[in-house]
């Protein structure tokens, strides 16, 4: 056969084989239909705390140990549509969406950042963090953002007709540069506090670039290149030849392993998927990672727990396990039932066949195959056929190939033993026939010298001497001790074990049955599966608790495994590793060893059912529906802790949220009595296996631990008053560590009635009593003078009114004596004007005498009126001055009524007798502060001297005047009136206003 025939077919089955035992990376998607707003996952980011921001077509998600939290338009979000996502320096979140800006956020508000602020555009197409600034690019421009005071500064483009779509950002040796989709790449030169972009070559339809030691990788439209930097950075399209791969690779991921992962979407066609980028080519990995989108357009990586996420457009978010503990084989189409192995080779029990390998070379022995082996037999052999009747096992010869059932795949000396519903089938290491016995059991073993155990559910068991011949020692059913209903077997040493779901264990030594139920050694009686662990034995029963047995010298129960301990209720198998008890049940995997419990389920990639174990070196290898998992045992046990932190999220009293941020981390919460009803709410740290842990608390560092839970929340109801440090211990059930931490301090304050100091309250009574009553004499002294002082104001405020009411009469009758001398010198006509100026005198009197205190400006006319009517009883000989500072608002200010026609009184009665030349009356009104008005009242008159009979300040006016003042709250010195003889008098008043 010529030789590329060969290495054709040689390809062919490469192909098939790598398709029938592909390896597939546990994982898990999230949609819309579960956790997801949207199923168009455009941007995704690991923040500084290993969380991951997943920006959709329909609002951010933040998911946080498998917690989801949403963020919309309604939160504070710009818009929905989020097509970037970066953390900036200051551990903000920046989201950029694809019409309305950028919106930042700080943990706990939004800022929207938009072209009203100068941004390019509101598309935002991608950001990149650097130093203390936000790159944004969006689809016409690069904007420059600072992360403190969100200043944005906008980089002039180059000139050209198309959009200036940004699709990215890199860095080489301290140079930034954008990737634009129409224009090629630029670098951002940073000068004097400005920015400017400088073409470095000028590739059209650029959609990603990564930067890769010293080579790069662009994406284009339908290929990729790859090329050393110096050739990039050349303006030379001549790079372009060095293209491969396929479909639009949108965004790149790089595992801590050097793998390179690639987004891609074709838009137009089905080109897309996930791929690895290897040696230059594109290698789909959407089999492996069971991701059956072709629009994938974001990657992220978790580098701490060696996640890869994957967005697309149409079926949301893929979460890849890459370095998992558990890998899954798939073989499609086959269930695997068993493993066995000898020196040279190894084998594969699946539900239609042996798949055999020895020194690389495969051979399947399938139903056909083992139904002819049998069908020669019974053909050829001399020996009698076992029979019902006989009390062995019924066994149908006429059984087609395609009912063949498979109980169990042993070795012995190198020889592999099938047990099925159609015989017993002893197979060498290359695959051929070397003994077919026809006997149906469902459990077989070997004694410790080699003879077959054949055991029969009800009619006893068979031990061969000679399997040619077929001698054998048949042990009766009658027998106490002869086995029945055997589930499962083991042999070690120089003994068989035997575990029967009704009678309990069984052994077998030097041909002798042992029934360690019917000696009374163990009553157990439920037994199922049984492994040795070193020198000992592990047993489970048949309802999931697990037994650890010393049986060398003498029956010893080392430890009971309650079920309660153990992942699932029923269990599928047993195996050991190193001390190391593994026990896989419907739930998942069990490690087990000096009380730490490992456990293994779907979270990592271990989905049920379980058909069978074997342990190869460090690896367990599990049966399972279309393949078998393989899980790194060394792995498993030697985790470490993952959990390093706890913070409260909530504080919950009385059913009502508790701003608790403000607290310090060791500051005491302070609550009152009534508020005693409390649910704090926490977290972890990130945790690639949140579902794994479950939570304990106490109350005091002395109690005990409550029961666990799977929620991170204490639920505390009415809580008596006293201190509290609440204790959280988690349990990893993933790596059968736990993890302590003090969560929380408060204390609840006790009723008043409950404190010391209102102990203190009812002893002291007594003598606050006899104070009381001392006090009570001083309260009602209080209250008399109290009332005695409320009736002295009221006998002073009627004081008042009575000496303004005296103080009408006086003025009264000056003013008809005045009138009297006209009508007596028959002057009708000043006597008429005199009479008509003293009635609105009088009106105005009447206005303002029952009024404590009038207008400045209602004064003054008061003032005019009167001076009019006493000067014309000196036929207006007397001249008059009126003055007002300019500064003063005659119309708020106020002052005591009538408080200065008695001073102007006394100037027309007393200042101005005949002989006075140039009689003049000077009233004038001056602000000496803002609070204080002075009020001055002049004359030239004739004045008077200490020894005058007539003395200005003795007169009834001025006395009520001064009264007056006094019961206002003024002081003596409020007046002042100076005279002298011959030379006038000066009256100031000074008032409060």
């Amino acid at each position: 056969m010529p030789f590329y025939k060969i290495s054709k077919l040689f390809l062919i089955f490469f192909f098939w084989y790598a398709a029938a035992f592909s390896q597939n990376f546990p994982g898990r998607n999230y949609n819309a239909y579960n956790d997801l707003p949207n199923n168009a996952v455009r941007s995704l980011l690991i923040d500084s705390n290993n969380f991951l921001w997943i920006g959709t077509e329909n609002g951010v998600v933040k998911k946080e140990n498998d917690v989801f939290k949403y963020f919309f338009e309604e939160d504070g979000l710009a818009l929905n549509s989020c097509w970037a996502i970066a953390e900036d320096n200051s551990r903000n979140l920046w989201f950029g969406s694809y019409g309305k800006g950028i919106s930042v956020y700080d943990g706990s508000n939004f800022k929207i950042i938009s072209e009203k602020d100068g941004l390019a555009h509101d598309e935002i197409t991608s950001l990149y963090s650097y130093g203390e600034n936000m790159l944004a690019g969006t689809s016409n421009g690069i904007s420059l953002i600072n992360i403190h005071t969100y200043q944005v500064q906008t980089i002039e483009r180059p000139a050209g007709k198309h959009l200036f779509r940004v699709h990215g950002f890199f860095e080489i040796e301290n140079h930034l540069y954008a990737v634009i989709y129409n224009y090629g790449v630029f670098e951002i030169n940073f000068k004097n506090g400005k920015s400017d972009l400088a073409r470095v070559n000028d590739y059209k339809k650029l959609y990603s670039i990564l930067v890769r030691e010293d080579s790069l990788y662009s994406s284009h439209k339908g290929y990729l290149t790859k090329a050393a930097l110096k050739e990039y950075f050349k303006r030379d399209t001549s790079i372009a030849k060095n293209r491969f791969g396929h479909s639009i690779i949108w965004d790149y991921a790089e595992t801590k392993d050097d793998k390179i992962f690639a987004a891609a979407w074709g838009i137009y066609d089905s080109s897309g998927g996930i791929y690895e980028v290897i040696n230059d080519q594109l290698i789909s990995r959407a089999s492996d990672f069971n991701i059956p989108s072709n629009e994938v357009i974001s990657l992220a990586y978790d580098a701490l727990f060696e996640k890869l996420y994957v967005g697309t457009r149409d079926a949301g978010l893929f979460e890849v396990k890459l370095n998992s503990q558990v890998k899954f084989n798939q073989i499609p189409g086959k269930d695997v039932l068993g493993f066995a192995r000898t020196t040279n080779s190894s084998a594969m029990l699946l539900n239609d066949g042996i798949d055999l390998k020895t020194h690389g070379q495969k051979n399947n022995i399938g139903l056909g195959r083992l139904k002819s082996w049998q069908e020669v037999y019974v053909a050829n052999t001399s020996i009698p056929l076992p029979r019902h009747e006989d009390e062995f096992y019924e066994l149908e010869y006429s059984m087609p190939a395609r009912d063949i059932s498979f109980y169990d795949l042993k070795v012995v000396d190198n020889t592999y033993w099938l047990n099925t519903n159609i015989g017993i089938f002893a197979i060498t290491e290359k695959g051929e026939l070397e003994r077919y016995i026809p006997l149906h059991s469902e459990e077989i073993n070997f004694t410790a010298s080699g003879k077959l155990i054949e055991t029969h559910p009800y009619g006893g068991v068979r031990v061969y001497h000679d399997l040619e011949t077929f001698e054998y020692t048949h042990f009766l059913k009658d027998d106490p001790n002869t086995p029945t209903l055997v589930v499962n077997s083991l042999r070690q040493d120089d003994k068989t074990y035997l575990t029967s779901v009704f009678s309990g264990l069984y052994s077998i030594k030097n041909r002798d049955f042992r029934s360690y139920l019917k000696d009374g050694t163990w009553t157990e009686g439920r037994l199922r599966h049984i492994t040795s662990l070193g020198q000992n034995l592990a047993i489970s029963t048949d309802f999931g608790d697990v037994f650890i047995l010393d049986d060398e010298q003498e029956f010893r129960i080392l430890k009971k495994i309650p079920r309660a301990k153990i992942q699932g209720n029923t269990i599928s198998f047993l195996d050991e590793y190193e001390g190391y008890l593994l026990i896989g049940t419907e739930k998942g995997l069990t490690l087990y060893k000096d009380n730490r419990y490992v456990f293994l389920d779907e979270e990592q990639g271990l989905a049920q059912p379980f058909y069978s174990a074997e342990i190869r070196r460090q690896h367990l290898s599990i049966g399972s529906n279309n393949g078998y998992y393989t899980v790194d045992l060394e792995e498993v046990r030697d985790t470490r802790h993952l959990l390093k932190d706890l913070k409260i999220e909530e504080i919950n009293i009385n059913n009502e949220e508790f701003p608790f941020e403000p607290l310090a981390s060791s500051e005491e919460l302070k609550l009152s009595y009534d508020q005693n009803t409390v649910l704090l709410k926490f977290s972890t740290n990130a945790h690639p296996f949140p579902h794994k842990l479950s939570y304990q608390y106490r109350l005091h560092s002395n109690q005990a631990w409550s029961i666990p839970s799977a929620k991170p929340e204490i639920f505390l109801p009415s809580l008596p008053s006293n201190e509290y440090n609440i204790g959280v211990k988690v349990l990893d059930k993933s790596t059968g560590l736990d993890y302590t931490q003090s969560l929380i301090q408060f204390s609840i304050l006790p009723p008043f009635w409950k404190t010391w100091w209102f102990a203190l309250l009812i002893l002291s009574t007594l003598l606050i009593g006899i104070a009381v009553i001392y006090q009570y004499q001083i309260r009602q002294n209080k209250q008399f003078e109290a009332q005695k002082r409320l009736i002295q104001k009221r006998f002073e405020e009627t004081k008042m009114e009575a000496l303004l009411a005296q103080m009408n009469p006086h003025f009264i009758f000056n003013a008809m004596n005045s009138i009297q001398n006209y009508i007596m010198d028959s002057d009708i006509d000043n006597a008429t004007l005199f009479l008509g100026d003293f009635a609105k005198l009088i009106r105005l009197n009447l206005d303002h005498c029952t009024k404590p205190t009038i207008l400045l400006v209602e004064e003054i006319e008061y003032l005019q009126s009167y001076i009019r009517v006493e000067n014309t009883r000196f036929n207006n000989s007397i001249k008059v001055v009126m003055e007002v500072d300019p500064d003063i608002d005659t119309y708020e200010v106020e002052i005591p009524t009538m408080i200065l026609q008695t001073f102007i009184e006394n100037v027309f009665v007393h200042a101005f007798p005949e002989g006075v030349e140039n009689p003049t009356l000077r009233v004038s009104f001056r602000l000496l502060s803002e609070h204080i008005l002075e009020c001055r009242i002049e004359d030239n008159g004739i004045g008077f001297s200490s020894v005058s009979a007539n003395k200005l300040h003795t007169s009834k006016g001025v006395k009520l005047v001064r009264e007056r003042l006094e019961l206002l709250g003024y002081q003596e010195k409020a007046i002042q009136i100076t005279s002298h003889k011959n030379k006038g008098t000066s009256v100031v008043l000074t008032l409060d206003i």
